[in-house]
């Protein structure tokens, strides 16, 4: 603005005080009109989650707002004219702690399923080594694992059923290989004794277990028993199968009695008298339960033979279990 060279002090003023409330008013005009918004044909709507249409400015919600959308799912919202549309949320569902625990609940069942009914690891027999006496077939009748998967054989547990059925095995070891494969080795007893008593043989090893008799074996010594042996303690540190019948230290007597019976006789057990005979003359000698001393009690038998000869006595009874004491009957 312009003044002129002579204008007088008080015109001054006056034009000072016009031009600013020309600003003054210019000022407030501004303010007083509404913010103009470069929107053509629909007026946006903020919310975290909302779409936009062509030619809207974009705007960046929050990252607290967009986690919260990702876990919830998205609404759509914008406004047509004086119309507020919205769209229905998708929900997206989140995989959990369960859903994982639950997926691998159901593939686990699934396998142990097919496992089970594979035709692939279903055991058809098993393969027995070392065996002698007994049957291949006789063992796989009792193993309980033909047309079973292979994954319910437990090989300790086959042991103990094997031991326990057949006391003639002295030892079983069972290994399983897949996918159906189950190889049992076993070791039978080599059997000593032949014990005859009520009409039933059994047979004995030289730890003095019995076992029954299978197939023919020679040379086994007979035992012609009138009773049961004196009662073996039992051994709690082994299991049933590995129990004596007799003490080992009487099957070692026994082998040690053996040469001397006359050929041809059986030996005698009398659960009162001991290991004997019957000598061929027709009396019953008896060495007792121990008969470590042998060859002095064969000694004082044929010297007590002797004087019975010379004096015409027919015992029907001699007994030298003890040493220091014989007698006859």
């Amino acid at each position: 603005m312009t003044t002129k060279p002579n204008a007088s002090r008080s015109d001054l003023v006056r034009q000072r005080r016009t031009s600013r409330q020309s600003s003054t008013q210019a000022s407030q005009k501004r303010a007083a009109q509404p913010a103009r918004r470069t929107v053509s044909s629909a007026r946006e709507v903020y919310h975290p989650r909302s779409v936009y249409l062509p030619g809207e400015p974009r705007r960046v919600a929050p990252r607290a707002s967009r986690s919260a959308a990702r876990r919830t799912g998205y609404d759509f919202a914008f406004t047509l004219g004086r119309a507020d549309v919205r769209a229905p949320g998708l929900s997206i569902p989140q995989l959990g702690a369960r859903w994982v625990s639950g997926a691998l609940t159901l593939l686990l069942g699934f396998l142990i399923y097919t496992l089970s009914t594979a035709s692939t690891f279903t055991v058809s027999a098993a393969d027995v080594v070392g065996n002698q006496r007994l049957s291949a077939a006789e063992l796989n009748a009792m193993l309980g694992v033909n047309g079973q998967p292979v994954f319910k054989a437990v090989p300790a547990q086959i042991m103990v059923n094997l031991r326990t059925t057949f006391h003639d095995l002295a030892s079983v070891k069972v290994h399983v290989g897949f996918p159906n494969h189950i190889t049992v080795e076993v070791v039978e007893r080599a059997p000593a004794l032949a014990w005859y008593q009520d009409n039933v043989v059994t047979w004995i090893d030289a730890n003095g277990v019995a076992f029954m008799p299978r197939g023919d074996v020679q040379g086994l010594i007979q035992i012609a028993a009138n009773g049961s042996p004196v009662e073996v303690q039992n051994d709690p540190s082994k299991p049933v199968y590995d129990q004596p019948f007799i003490e080992p230290e009487m099957v070692k007597a026994i082998f040690n009695l053996a040469p001397y019976v006359p050929g041809g006789a059986p030996m005698i057990y009398d659960p009162r008298y001991g290991m004997g005979w019957q000598d061929p003359r027709g009396w019953f000698v008896y060495y007792g339960q121990n008969t470590l001393d042998i060859p002095m009690k064969l000694k004082v038998y044929q010297a007590i033979v002797d004087t019975f000869v010379r004096q015409g006595i027919q015992p029907t009874l001699i007994s030298v279990e003890y040493l220091n004491a014989p007698f006859y009957k």
